[in-house]
């Protein structure tokens, strides 16, 4: 009975303590959309995700049009996460390694693959050939666009 109001205790705690830890949530291929392009979020490992301040969700199918949200929106952003495509493990968009290639194949076409490390980024361009080995600043730098 101790450990049960122990417990009680301690999730009551949290909850009150007001602090949001903004986790990306799971897609839902048979639902989720991105909300730029509209399409449906079916190639789950180029999913990302924007979590505002408030606790809203914005899913979006390629790391470009999450980009291209960003650069319009005016909204407060707590968290922002892509995925590794290796394994699906969600990662801080500002943490994550990218490559590109205006070749690779992605959800909207705009070439940018993300990993959780460089050890991932590199097996990658060794099986799919060329690529650019980029950091997240560079990816803000990117010229975004189909016509690269």
């Amino acid at each position: 009975m101790k450990k049960i109001a122990s417990l009680f205790f301690v999730c009551f705690l949290v909850a009150c303590s007001g602090a949001k830890t903004y986790e990306p949530e799971e897609i839902n291929p048979d639902i989720d959309v991105c909300v730029v392009c509209n399409m449906s979020i079916t190639a789950e490992p180029y999913a990302t995700e924007i979590i505002l301040k408030d606790g809203t969700v914005h899913k979006f199918d390629d790391i470009g049009c999450m980009i291209e949200w960003m650069n319009k929106s005016k909204e407060d952003i707590a968290k922002k996460y892509v995925r590794d495509v290796t394994n699906g493990e969600w990662i801080e968009l500002e943490h994550a390694v990218f490559v590109y290639n205006p070749n690779y194949w992605t959800p909207m076409n705009y070439g940018v693959v993300s990993f959780a490390n460089e050890k991932h980024a590199k097996v990658y361009m060794e099986q799919e050939g060329n690529g650019e080995l980029w950091t997240y600043e560079q990816l803000k730098k990117h010229r975004w666009g189909f016509e690269q």
